[in-house]
């Protein structure tokens, strides 16, 4: 490898899970671990939470995609979250300054894509990855939470975990994998 060159190892994993699911899934790793959450943008400052369940609507997906909806990073309490601060215009032109965890120092983290039931007639993956595997301590965290989830899992569908709510649902919800409007061909058969 040449100089000034990251070795990254990736790995991702992706969970349909109703907010109950979640809530399970995160109270046993904050039972293991001292960790805290941060999200990926903030435009109310570097704020974090030490409990999942204080991020308002888990479990929901806002947009009925599978991107954008809720990026947040999960550090080990002993690892500092470094913020870097940019502009950018709203819709009215206004000069507004955001807060972006997302930054070149932060190397000890695991990303949570949430993601969750939308118009209660659908339900889309929530996604952990991570850029860091390399790196010890998070691929002890990733394991862990992968573990978990494979525990909690009553099945897995189209290579993602499939959490009790979101089973217990599968009549109700399309398990959309990309956009509600993609055609239903698309989405994961769970049965």
């Amino acid at each position: 490898m040449g100089a000034g060159k990251i070795n990254m190892k990736i790995r991702r994993f992706r969970a349909f899970a109703e907010k109950k699911d979640l809530q399970n899934v995160f109270e046993e790793l904050q039972g293991k671990w001292e960790i805290y959450y941060v999200p990926a943008y903030s435009d109310a400052g570097e704020i974090s939470y030490d409990n999942i369940m204080d991020i308002e609507n888990l479990g929901i997906n806002f947009h009925g995609s599978h991107h954008g909806n809720r990026q947040i990073l999960v550090f080990f309490k002993s690892a500092e979250c470094l913020w870097r601060t940019y502009r950018y215009k709203d819709a009215d032109g206004q000069e507004i300054k955001r807060y972006s965890a997302l930054d070149a120092g932060n190397s000890a983290f695991i990303c949570i894509d949430f993601n969750g039931i939308y118009k209660d007639c659908a339900i889309f993956p929530t996604e952990i990855s991570t850029m860091y595997y390399d790196n010890n301590t998070v691929k002890q965290l990733y394991d862990e939470l992968k573990r978990i989830f494979r525990k909690q899992a009553v099945k897995i569908a189209g290579g993602c975990y499939i959490c009790p709510g979101a089973y217990g649902h599968k009549e109700k919800y399309r398990f959309c994998t990309i956009d509600i409007k993609s055609p239903p061909e698309y989405d994961i058969k769970v049965e």
